[in-house]
């Protein structure tokens, strides 16, 4: 009986603990979307995890206040947007 309880408790223990990762990786992964990825490993994984959108959304949005880099990023970060408007006009309107 005492063998059953601690197996039990171990197993909550494990699901708090995989839970507390969970909630880490994702703030992690958070602070990379605004900040940058350390690699693109991290990137994609990241974003297929938890849905996350690119960080180059951040970088153009930074650029268009405070000025582009070049006239390389200016032309990216339009491109970006352009697809990105495309993308919305095919989106599925949910109906409730």
């Amino acid at each position: 009986m005492r063998a059953v309880l601690l197996s039990v408790g171990f197993l909550i223990a494990a699901g708090a603990a995989q839970a507390g990762a969970y909630e880490d990786r994702r703030a992690q992964c958070l602070g990379w979307m605004v900040q940058g990825y350390p690699s693109g490993l991290e990137e994609t994984a990241c974003t297929a995890q938890f849905s996350l959108p690119s960080p180059f959304l951040f970088k153009c949005a930074h650029a268009q206040r405070k000025g582009y880099d070049s006239e390389l990023q200016r032309n990216a970060c339009r491109l970006f947007f352009e697809e990105a408007s495309i993308a919305t006009g095919h989106g599925y309107v949910r109906s409730n």
